[in-house]
């Protein structure tokens, strides 16, 4: 799994190299060096290229430097034009070179670097961005002010979390990884691929049956509010849960039983259309044959949406707790703040940025890997903080960020689908990290799924739970990503 760092994680992988005997002017030979094979490939070829290299005056810059020497060697004509000598313009180019600013910049930029990253970005040239591309904070992928927009971006032994965290991601083109011979010994945050996601998925028996598959527990949907119960149960099945079994309030049973044919429908205790607190009770028999449980979507607000959770928080199997589900779990924990931390059996949360104001207290910031993992910490519970680059964070402070899914998935219900599709896993056995993470892997691919073959302005939910069974397809065929120099991401799109 592709490691992610912070600014400081590989500002102390660097000291550490150079303490046990690397001499740091190898380090930056080597780095530049990866940039020059870098140039070289985006130009097919140094002869007689123009390349120009905006160097700052930091460690960032002196790679360009060296890059620009070697690049002229060569056969190129490497020109180097320091940033605190701006002349005004920027000349004529094959290829620019940014090397103002490393991962630790987090300020806007100003002054002649500010002018230089916009002349970058009205160039008609290429741009190769040396580690980030200057503007992007490397902590957390903000731009507070003028970022340089790269075509392709190298980034120094490891992905920072400014690489694969919005808006950052964006500025960044391809992303090519050189590995320069740090030793990466504190790594809490990860990057999976489609090879990761495979690596965990459950492998069925020959001779299982449904119950050894999963059996998925779902308590949802109120009066109005069915599709989102719906879409959670077709994900799940299209996810390989082995049998879902839906508690629904018994005067929307009707809807459920068109709508859902493959799951059993049981009809529980309602009042005004919303689940009530004995209908949990009344599901127990059939929990005892599930693996796990899923709460919240469609389930309505109000005193009974929190009487139904309280009493999900006892249920003893994983649990996942999503939509209404988790406005509800945040007035329960205003009562008992350590009521996820008491239970016996993991614990999913997926908000929204919204959904995780009611919990934390406080809106999402620009550090949604930070918010993620304070979250989890505190509740004890793996959270998955939904949106694009999605984040996954464990109560041990693990934390794996998603690069699946596109603006089209930015719809009602997609959230459903997802709590579909990670419960179904919970239901086959997986732990609940992985199942938090790997299910979304899987959801991004089936909206780029979708995306290809329709595009993202009529991608809808319920396009989703089909075009999973080509997710899985896809996952199965990863093969694996070798060498020194290697791509770990695409543009974004």
């Amino acid at each position: 799994m592709e490691p992610v760092l912070r600014p400081d994680e590989m500002r102390a992988a660097d000291e550490a190299a150079i303490s046990a005997g690397t001499p740091s002017a190898e380090l930056m030979d080597r780095a530049a060096h990866a940039c020059a094979v870098t140039a070289l490939r985006m130009l097919g070829g140094a002869y007689g290229k123009r390349i120009v290299v905006i160097a700052g005056k930091g460690n960032n810059g002196g790679d360009g430097i060296i890059c620009a020497r070697k690049l002229n060697a060569a056969g190129a004509h490497a020109r180097v034009v320091r940033v605190d000598e701006w002349p005004g313009t920027l000349p004529a180019a094959d290829l620019v070179i940014d090397a103002i600013f490393g991962t630790g910049f987090s300020r806007a930029p100003s002054g002649d670097a500010e002018r230089a990253i916009e002349a970058i970005n009205t160039s008609p040239a290429p741009v190769l961005a040396i580690d980030i591309p200057s503007g992007v904070n490397g902590a957390d992928g903000s731009i507070p002010g003028v970022a340089v927009r790269a075509d392709v971006t190298l980034a120094i032994q490891a992905l920072k979390v400014g690489h694969v965290s919005l808006p950052g991601a964006s500025c960044c083109g391809r992303i090519d990884v050189a590995d320069i011979g740090i030793p990466v010994t504190t790594m809490t945050t990860f990057m999976p691929d489609a090879r990761d996601v495979r690596g965990v998925l459950p492998d069925a028996l020959p001779d299982t049956h449904k119950y050894e598959v999963g059996a998925l527990g779902v308590l949802a949907g109120s009066a109005g509010m069915t599709g989102a119960a719906i879409l959670t149960a077709h994900a799940a099945i299209r996810a390989g849960a082995g049998l879902v079994i839906m508690g629904v309030p018994s005067s929307t049973l009707a809807v459920f039983e068109n709508a859902v044919i493959e799951a059993i429908k049981v009809p529980l205790p309602e009042s005004e259309g919303q689940l009530e607190a004995k209908a949990v009770d009344e599901f127990a028999d059939r929990l005892e044959r599930c693996r796990a449980l899923a709460v919240g979507p469609g389930l309505g607000r109000g005193p009974r949406a929190i009487a139904v959770v309280r009493r999900a928080i006892d249920v003893p199997l994983p649990l996942l707790i999503d939509g209404d589900g988790l406005w509800a779990l945040a007035e329960v924990l205003q009562d008992e703040p350590d009521a996820l931390r008491t239970r016996g059996h993991g614990t999913v949360l997926t908000p929204h940025g919204g959904e995780y104001a009611f919990l934390a207290g406080r809106k999402t910031s620009d550090d949604h890997v930070n918010d993620a993992r304070s979250l989890a910490s505190r509740l004890h519970a793996t959270v998955h903080l939904k949106g694009r680059r999605a984040v996954t964070a464990s109560p041990m402070g693990t934390v794996w960020i998603n690069t699946t899914g596109n603006p089209g998935a930015a719809t009602g219900g997609t959230g459903d689908v997802l709590t579909g599709i990670v419960s179904s896993l919970l239901a086959q056995g997986m732990v609940p990290d992985g199942a938090a993470w790997a299910g979304a892997y899987l959801h991004g691919l089936a909206a780029d799924v979708v995306a290809s073959r329709i595009g993202r302005r009529s991608l809808a939910a319920s396009d989703l739970p089909d075009s999973l069974g080509h997710a899985f397809r896809i996952v199965a065929r990863a093969t694996h990503n070798v060498g020194r120099l290697r791509t770990v991401l695409e543009p974004l799109s």
